[in-house]
């Protein structure tokens, strides 16, 4: 059975249908863990219900697609009251007669306490499973400050007075309230048990999940250990996310005994998400495969329709909510201020299905471009004839793409592009390997480097893929310097000459930029003087841009963007809330 996207108290959410009464909600990791094992947790899911588990995954309030902030008070109340009413709505909808909690990392953390919550008030459930657990939250902060710190980011940016007290883990506020609130939570230590039959699933020599483990039995739980590896690496890299494997165990003990059947099919209910500045919903579109997106538009909508849609592609293969959250935020916040937009998952990534023949979470590959026309089709049907694409890093690419020959793309913005060719597509774990968004003597200084040397040269294998690589990059920039491929040149002035608005932002002193600079020159001086071609740049940012402060200065290159493209009555300062901008603003141009 197809899965169905359900929105309840705030939440959204997949629900996985089957017909064992037996059914399974779970907790995912927190924000950039979440990022990374979002499309194995996708799979697992659609395991579970094969086996004949009803089953229901969901983003906590403030993440991913549901509604609020992660910067609002009450957040610890906020997400154990998502999982408790995730919890009451896979009941109500399949009308399950078991329910198993299964936590990832924090979600460990947080299905405990819900469990013990619903115990309380007579709705506990009767199995829990904890994948690679925080046992405390003491631990989860220190967690989360760890990563916060161990990201590598750029010098400090002063943030205004409400954010000044925030830890930004990459991208994702914890403020000081719910650091306390978290710290403070540890539900591992209370005297009642959260379930009858536990499953603890850690590395081998995690030492605090046997101990939880050897209390729990000793109150008088069924406590089933199991030693997995690879469930740390699959959330910190989206391309680490290999869910058969790793899942197994997990299934099989939720899986195991009879399992009556008898479930219901879930109700045909909207799964539409009202925010206090946009209405959100869910969509289908496109075929073979049939894709997903999330349709934001205003509250208020613009009665003269003369704002163009904004059209948000994948960054690498980070799902439709960005790097940070950072493209739901951006949606919402365009809402505000009027414009539509479609956050889209192409195949392969996120939430949309496979694409026949090939991997997931591959980059690069001109395939993906039927998956944009698609969506530009679908936009154009709900009356949008006026499109602005927007893309991060490997989504700048086909978002660069777009344009050519399409007069519904009236603009696009290129944030941190790493490459400028489309083609069979290239893993991103392949892609990490590669020197295309280094420079040559980048990526030597770095392989010189003595303990890396040393480990080349152990292993031949690894010298000959360093001369391959360093090889086909001379080649490539032999090519590209003596004129004999100008691809990148020649598709801005066929978008210049189309009348296309392309904005172009760089960080400063981003990987990229080699890239960037052997394409187009130093400072991409080969794009000087051509009409409706801006480049920008960040100073002070970093890549995925979850440098809060680096985002504030891009909102302002975008709100521009946007309303030099807006119909000739609503731009200036009076219709558009923005100010009069200088239209020939040079190429090039530093921000902050």
């Amino acid at each position: 059975m197809k899965p169905t996207p359900v929105v309840f108290e705030g939440c959204f959410g997949w629900l996985h249908p089957a017909h064992g009464l037996r059914g399974v909600v779970l907790c995912g990791p927190y924000g950039h863990e979440e990022l990374c094992v979002h499309r194995a947790w996708k799979t697992f899911a659609e395991t579970l219900a094969a086996a004949g588990l009803p089953t229901l995954r969901f983003d906590y309030p403030g993440s991913g697609d549901s509604a609020g902030e992660d910067s609002e008070p009450n957040r610890l109340r906020a997400w154990l009251d998502g999982v408790k009413a995730a919890a009451r709505r896979l009941r109500e909808d399949t009308g399950v007669t078991e329910l198993i909690l299964v936590g990832y990392r924090m979600g460990s953390l947080l299905a405990t306490a819900a469990a013990l919550e619903l115990a309380e008030e007579g709705q506990g459930v009767d199995g829990l499973a904890l994948l690679s657990p925080i046992t405390s939250g003491r631990r989860a902060v220190r967690e989360l400050q760890t990563l916060a710190t161990m990201v590598l980011r750029p010098v400090c940016n002063p943030e205004p007075p409400e954010r000044a007290s925030w830890l930004n883990v990459i991208g994702m506020p914890l403020t000081p309230e719910t650091a306390l609130a978290l710290g403070g939570m540890n539900p591992c230590d209370a005297p009642s048990l959260p379930a009858r039959r536990i499953l603890i699933a850690d590395r081998p020599e995690a030492k605090s999940s046997l101990k939880l483990a050897a209390r729990w039995r000793s109150m008088g739980a069924a406590v089933e250990t199991v030693s997995i590896s690879g469930m740390l690496e699959m959330v910190q890299q989206p391309q680490r996310a290999r869910a058969s494997a790793v899942f197994e165990p997990v299934l099989r003990w939720a899986a195991d005994g009879a399992v009556a059947e008898g479930a219901t099919p879930p109700p045909v209910r909207p799964a539409g998400l009202m925010t206090t500045t946009a209405v959100e919903r869910p969509i289908f579109f496109g075929s073979t495969p049939e894709l997903f997106g999330i349709y934001c538009t205003p509250v208020i909508a613009d009665p003269a329709g003369s704002r163009p849609a904004i059209l948000f592609l994948n960054s690498g293969a980070t799902h439709h909510v960005g790097s940070g959250r950072a493209t739901v935020v951006q949606a919402r916040r365009l809402a505000a201020r009027g414009y539509c937009s479609l956050r889209i998952d192409a195949a392969g990534i996120g939430d949309s299905p496979d694409r026949s023949g090939l991997p997931d979470n591959l980059l690069y590959n001109k395939e993906v471009m039927t998956d944009i026309r698609s969506a530009l089709n679908w936009l154009e049907e709900q009356g949008h004839e006026r499109i602005v694409v927007i893309g991060l890093c490997a989504g700048g690419t086909p978002t660069l793409h777009a344009g050519l020959g399409d007069d519904r793309v009236v603009g696009q913005v290129l944030l941190n592009p790493g490459r400028f060719e489309l083609g069979a597509g290239i893993a991103v774990s392949e892609l990490m390997r590669t020197v295309a968004h280094r420079s040559a003597t980048e990526y030597l200084l770095e392989a010189l480097k003595p303990a890396r040397l040393r480990a080349t040269l152990r292993k031949p294998a690894r010298l000959t893929g360093l001369a391959q690589r360093l090889a086909a990059r001379l080649f490539r920039k032999v090519l590209i310097r003596t004129g004999l491929t100008r691809h990148a040149l020649r598709i801005f002035r066929r978008l210049s000459a189309e009348g296309r608005r392309v904005l172009v932002v760089y960080s400063s002193g981003d990987m990229t930029l080699a890239e960037f600079y052997l394409h187009l020159g130093e400072g991409g001086r080969a794009l000087h003087g051509l009409p409706g071609i801006e480049v920008a740049y960040l100073d002070r940012s970093d890549h995925s841009l979850t440098v809060w402060e680096a985002r504030d200065r891009l909102n302002l290159l975008i709100d521009r963007h946007l309303a030099l493209l807006d119909c000739p009555a609503t731009v200036g300062s009076e219709a558009s809330g923005l100010p009069d901008w200088d239209v020939d603003l040079p190429t090039g141009e530093r921000v902050g």
